[in-house]
């Protein structure tokens, strides 16, 4: 059974969002994940499966070859209706897969994967899983020193008496500026690609991983 990390980093939380070693097998009931309720068994609590997509195939179907956080690389079959063609578009290599409630799946040819029926479970991130991890670190660590008063660009802080006024990003909504000419300088050193990956984490620190009370849907 895997256990929760002590960080205080939502992403690097290893129940809720576990490699692909930490999740469940289709056909056992894990009690980290499931609990019996009137004789049938429900989710416990969320989870998602976060991969890095390092290779795509597939004539019938779409097949995705991701790269977890411990480095592992597993398959994920897209076998919905339309097999997996509506996020063709999105597909790139280096960007991030993440898949609620995934489990461990034994396809045909004898390897172990992870099989996605429901379109509304999958979805792709455009940035990579380290972008991804790092926003989630920034945001544990801002809620924890407290760095949302100061401006994402030149550092200065928020002080009502010589007028500085902190705006947030209207984007991700974690990113701090003192004015638009520091926005605009860190949206060109870098908050562009890590603004996608800071909104992302800000939808799962919106949610309530560890209590269940219906499933999530992207």
């Amino acid at each position: 059974m895997p256990e929760t990390k002590t960080s205080q980093s939502l992403l690097r939380n290893s129940v809720n969002f576990p490699a692909f070693s930490d999740l469940p097998y289709e056909n056992d009931v894990d009690p980290t994940y499931y609990v019996q309720k009137s004789y049938i068994f429900s989710p416990r609590q969320h989870w998602c499966f976060l991969g890095e997509i390092v290779d795509s195939y597939g004539l019938c179907r779409i097949l995705l070859r991701v790269k977890d956080k411990d480095g592992q690389i597993v398959t994920i079959g897209l076998y919905t209706d339309d097999r997996g063609q509506a996020l063709a578009p999105q597909i790139k290599e280096g960007h991030t897969v993440a898949v609620l409630y995934g489990e461990q799946h034994n396809f045909l040819d004898m390897t172990v994967g992870i099989r996605v029926e429901e379109p509304s479970i999958i979805r792709i991130i455009p940035c990579s899983l380290e972008q991804l991890l790092k926003a989630s670190d920034d945001v544990a660590a801002r809620n924890s020193n407290g760095q949302s008063e100061c401006c994402g660009s030149c550092g200065k802080k928020e002080n009502t008496s010589n007028k500085t006024h902190l705006r947030l990003c209207s984007r991700c909504k974690q990113a701090s500026y003192c004015g638009e000419v520091c926005q605009k300088k860190a949206w060109a050193d870098g908050h562009k690609a890590d603004c996608k990956a800071l909104g992302w984490v800000q939808w799962c620190a919106a949610r309530k991983w560890g209590m269940f009370n219906g499933y999530f849907n992207f």
